[in-house]
């Protein structure tokens, strides 16, 4: 049953039903008092009511903060998504109630996004973005009726990388790494490039997952722990590596390799050229060192065949070598 009463210069509309909670909103106008009530009982009578209260007034900074502490906390990559969090709590979006953050107003900052950034940086923080409302919606209570992320469409993929590194050129890096006040810096680069390993791996890693008899080390990341092997020069690099207080074996943040590593770059004249092409680098040189398509999975821990692809760049020239030799 629904109240609708005047109250100033407002009007007052209160809804009561059996086994719900009583709901009461203001409005400026009778007729839109009027409307938000048949909406409720609408809502009553099919049994889709949620509970809206606590959605209306937590706006999406406020959820994104509550994320970052409880879920994102507890994940290996904890400080790369609190560095993502906090980008988007600045952010015009996040200052909307998580109520108005709807298809539109997020197909406009998924646009807004693309002007400055890839379509793979927007569809990774949209994937975050959907785990934020999921988790709002199925285990804290946020009365949604739906996901807003699932409402829109996803950038289109960015055409795979095809980035290596010549003999010089990778000379010249890490020579330009050694030029770096922190001393880790080139360490990291030489495994990255030694191993593939991804830099969230790499900074993870502790002694007790190095293995020097054996000549291996236990990487766990995104998707899942694997053991990867030392080449010789991996392994002698690490053993003239002092060890640090705190277990790790590359004891540096991720800004600061970013930032040491960007200048590093500039330094050796490398265009374009991001520490995770250091992986594609890594994998197309083990690739041409002969190892077969389980054992590059095996190092790079990729589920498919189709993923690691993307990581190998195979020289059409190189094939033509191979098979003059081979006739």
């Amino acid at each position: 049953m629904a109240t609708i009463r005047q109250r100033g210069d407002r009007w007052q509309c209160i809804v009561k039903r059996k086994g719900y909670p009583t709901q009461s909103k203001s409005f400026d106008l009778k007729k839109d008092a009027a409307k938000w009530a048949r909406q409720q009982e609408r809502l009553f009578d099919t049994g889709q009511w949620v509970d809206r209260s606590e959605a209306e007034q937590t706006t999406l900074k406020d959820l994104l903060k509550r994320y970052a502490k409880e879920i994102s906390s507890t994940k290996r990559g904890a400080e790369v998504e609190t560095i993502r969090i906090n980008a988007m709590c600045r952010t015009s979006l996040a200052m909307y109630a998580v109520t108005a953050v709807t298809g539109q107003k997020l197909a406009s900052w998924r646009d807004e996004r693309l002007a400055e950034v890839s379509g793979s940086t927007v569809t990774r923080e949209l994937q975050l973005l959907g785990h934020v409302f999921t988790v709002a919606i199925r285990e804290w209570g946020f009365g949604l009726y739906s996901n807003p992320v699932s409402l829109i469409r996803k950038p289109t993929p960015n055409k795979a990388r095809d980035r290596v590194l010549n003999g010089t050129q990778r000379q010249a890096l890490i020579a330009a790494c050694a030029q770096c006040q922190n001393p880790w810096i080139t360490p990291v680069v030489v495994f990255a490039l030694e191993t593939a390993a991804r830099r969230g791996e790499i900074l993870a890693l502790t002694w007790h997952d190095v293995d020097l008899e054996r000549k291996v080390a236990k990487a766990s990341g995104k998707t899942g722990g694997r053991t990867i092997p030392l080449s010789p020069a991996c392994a002698s690099m690490l053993r003239s590596l002092p060890r640090s207080l705190e277990g790790h074996v590359f004891p540096v943040t991720i800004e600061t390799l970013k930032q040491a590593y960007a200048r590093a770059v500039a330094r050796a004249g490398i265009q374009d050229f991001t520490f995770h092409d250091l992986r594609h680098d890594a994998l197309t040189r083990l690739a041409k060192l002969g190892l077969n398509i389980l054992e590059l999975r095996s190092i790079s821990g990729h589920t498919t065949a189709n993923m690691l692809q993307r990581y190998v760049s195979i020289d059409a020239g190189e094939l033509a070598v191979k098979l003059a030799h081979a006739s």
